[in-house]
């Protein structure tokens, strides 16, 4: 008896001993982005340290949306359902929340879940400006436009015109909106442009031009318009390399990425006000008493971009905090100076006369080597001759076996699927539609390998022209960027990021070159770095050295071995010549480069490492355009110079004038066609007025070069294409020492005939 009454005392004071003891306070945070992010991150640790020093002990729980890289989840069922689990597992004393999104949700979730309203809610970094619940309050994340505006003023006094960059995240919409409001009741004194709902890429070409009496406020791009998420640095790290005028920002994690500063948010800070109004709140204190407050904002400035950019620091307004700013050196006193610089050349003479007295102690041994080397190398001589003339018979045979694998291949596909297309009648549109577009991609890549072929054989001639003409770098390496983001396009590899390294005074040059031949070796280099990259980047660089054009192609490809570097340019010649290889090709393409730049009087190499990347670089002579001089940029011409001109097709040929008068079709054109020399006569003499003739080179009754005689006589003003499959160098003369303006060489592709009719026209 005495037993179990003792147990039952001991029972009734463990119990009192729990209840006494006092339970921690539960807090649960949820983040609308994700750990990791520097915004998210400061908030957090700025929370967390001010709630530490409640009197209370503290547990927390945290929850993150992740609507940063996937805005979806905002709308997702299943995070509310898992969010109210949570809620219900948990018995918060005090919800934190992060940002708009969380705001957005718990807003919703009050709705749903019964006693929600009565637990107190704490939020930061928040942009909402309204009536909130009964039992929120919090800290708002004001972004104060017009105080950094009067910022960039201050600082740029002559600046014209600023550029306002946001996105289509909640956060950035909010922005944007606040922005418009600024403007309806604020006059800068300079115009603002709001730039929002961008690609990367358009993001980077609409600032990579601005001019010195422009600046940039950056205030949010995570996400651009095709879904791709940047975190706040490195869009900004690469926002900083590209553009040249100054850049602003707004929250405390841009700074050392590239902005001179601005109005600057902490997000730190703003969560460790919250923190101090949640320690309030768990002690009893009612939300409803606590109104919502603004967070602080400072001027800060980054000493180094202030540098960079001319800025002085008698304009920053009082009390701004400067950062990096540059620590003196140590001087040394003259006599110091002295004692070093006498250490130093007496190292130098040490060093000179040890390297004398190597060399003689040397000599003799080399000489000694020399001759015994000397007649093991007429043996090598001799027995590489023999290596050398069985590796030329293996690659000839290699060649000739891969040349009728790329022949074959793409003819395959371009028979077959005809065939398929001609006699099969159930096919439906799509299908139809699919097969034409294998039957143009393999009939470009049969192209591709016959011009290849046509520059071996020049290259092997020494009939390869060059026609220097002046031209502006800038346009024609912008051209070459573009199409290789429509090939990774075409071979779906969107995953590669393509950039441009170049100084803007580079690009602003207008040099003496030949364009196609340079255009040419780049897209080679590009493309070849396309076909062996699988992940990463490609980097496109050019530079202008005294007189000298450097050009590298930078990839992080499958690389080089060092011991086939110099075998990747020779003719025929590829590092994996098995029929099972993952890469195809002709293998003329690099030595087709290496004959161009060599015919420019340049050289080309590579630098490579397995498994890391490769970089292939080459460097031609140029000469400064004079002043005077038309130069020539690459520019992509409307089709509407064409509406109402008229255009007379001269071919004998009737699939292809179909054709041509397909491809002109819809462009406005009057088309007017002759078959013969005496058709066009005919057309002559009943006074048609022409604007522009495509006339063929062979024709039945005459040659197509007696016919543009014709047609320039009787109306001097028509211009003239010269339309033939005849693609050399020579060829292209003759038209033109025909009185022809200029040639195009069949097959026809359909934009580059409209873009140079528009040229000839405009």
């Amino acid at each position: 008896m005495f037993k179990n009454v003792l147990i039952a005392v001991l029972m009734v004071a463990g119990n009192f001993y729990l209840f006494a003891k006092e339970l921690p306070n539960r807090i649960l945070i949820i983040n609308s982005y994700h750990t990791g992010l520097s915004w998210t991150d400061s908030l957090n640790k700025g929370f967390i340290d001010a709630v530490k020093g409640f009197d209370q002990s503290v547990e927390f729980f945290i929850e993150n949306l992740d609507t940063k890289r996937f805005p979806e989840n905002l709308n997702r069922r299943e995070q509310k359902i898992y969010l109210s689990t949570r809620i219900q597992q948990i018995k918060p004393n005090l919800i934190a929340l992060t940002d708009d999104d969380a705001f957005i949700l718990m807003e919703s979730l009050l709705k749903e879940i019964s006693g929600l309203d009565t637990i107190p809610v704490v939020f930061m970094g928040v942009n909402h400006d309204k009536a909130y619940p009964k039992n929120f309050t919090g800290v708002l994340e004001r972004v104060d436009i017009k105080a950094n505006l009067e910022f960039i003023k201050q600082l740029q006094p002559n600046v014209k015109r600023v550029y306002c960059v946001t996105d289509e995240t909640t956060t950035g919409k909010v922005i944007g909106e606040r922005i418009n409001n600024t403007l309806l009741k604020y006059n800068p004194g300079f115009e603002v442009r709001v730039i929002w709902n961008l690609s990367y890429y358009d993001l980077i070409d609409t600032l990579s031009n601005l001019s010195d009496n422009e600046a940039i406020l950056f205030l949010l791009f995570n996400r651009d318009i095709k879904g791709n998420y940047f975190s706040y640095e490195a869009i900004l790290d690469s926002l900083s390399r590209n553009v040249k005028a100054p850049i602003y920002g707004t929250w405390s994690f841009y700074l050392n990425h590239g902005i001179v500063g601005g109005a600057i948010i902490s997000g730190y800070h703003h969560g460790k006000r919250a923190g101090e109004l949640a320690s309030l709140l768990l002690k009893g204190v009612s939300p409803k008493t606590i109104a919502p407050t603004d967070g602080p904002s400072d001027f800060i400035v980054d000493h180094l971009q202030l540098v960079k950019y001319s800025i002085s620091q008698k304009l920053l307004p009082q009390g701004t905090l400067i950062l990096n700013k540059n620590k003196r050196f140590i001087h040394l006193s003259r006599g110091t100076t002295l004692v070093v610089a006498a250490i130093v050349l007496l190292l130098i003479v040490l060093l000179i006369f040890m390297g004398v007295y190597s060399r003689m102690r040397h000599k003799a041994l080399r000489l000694q080597k020399y001759y015994n080397t000397l007649l093991e190398q007429k043996n090598q001589e001799v027995e590489n001759s023999l290596k050398f003339a069985e590796e030329a018979n293996e690659l000839k045979s290699a060649f000739l076996a891969n040349m009728s694998h790329e022949i074959r291949t793409p003819m395959n596909a371009i028979v077959g699927f005809s065939k398929l297309i001609k006699e099969s009648s159930l096919l439906s549109p799509e299908e139809v539609n699919g097969y034409l577009d294998i039957i143009a991609e393999n009939a470009q890549r049969l192209m591709r390998l016959i011009n290849d072929i046509i520059d071996i054989s020049k290259i092997d001639s020494k009939q390869l022209s060059i026609y220097k003409r002046p031209v502006q770098l800038g346009p024609l390496f912008a051209n070459c960027y573009r199409a290789a983001e429509v090939e990774l396009d075409r071979v779906n590899k969107n995953n590669i990021a393509i950039e441009m390294s170049f100084r803007p005074t580079d690009a602003a040059l207008e040099v003496v070159t030949d364009p196609d031949r340079l255009q040419q070796v780049v897209m080679n280099l590009l493309n070849n770095a396309i076909k062996f990259t699988s992940s990463g980047r490609i980097v496109l660089g050019y530079s202008v050295i005294h007189d000298l054009l450097r050009v590298s192609v930078e990839d992080t490809g499958i690389g080089i071995d060092s011991q086939y570097l110099d075998a990747v340019f020779e003719r025929f010649r590829q590092i994996d010549g098995t029929l099972n290889r993952e890469y195809g090709g002709s293998g003329l393409g690099l030595s087709i480069c290496k004959g161009i730049v060599e015919a420019m009087g340049g050289r080309i190499g590579v630098d490579s490492r397995p498994e890391v990347g490769s970089t292939f670089w080459f460097e031609v002579p140029i000469s400064l355009a004079t002043p005077g001089q038309q130069v020539e940029v690459p520019i992509k011409v409307s089709k509407s110079k064409l509406k109402n001109k008229v255009l007379l097709i001269v071919e004998d040929n009737e699939p292809s004038a179909i054709l041509l008068r397909e491809m002109l079709k819809g462009t406005g054109a009057v088309l007017l066609q002759a078959a013969t020399g005496k058709e066009v006569a005919t057309i002559l003499n009943d006074k048609v007025k022409i604007d522009i003739a495509l006339v063929d080179v062979y024709l039945p009754d005459m040659s197509g070069y007696e016919v543009v005689t014709k047609i320039k006589q009787a109306q001097p003003n028509v211009r003239v294409i010269a339309q033939t499959a005849n693609a050399m160098d020579t060829d292209r003369q003759k038209s033109l020492e025909a009185g022809c303006d200029e040639h195009i060489t069949k097959p026809i592709d359909k934009d580059k005939l409209i873009e140079l009719l528009s040229m000839l026209l405009s």
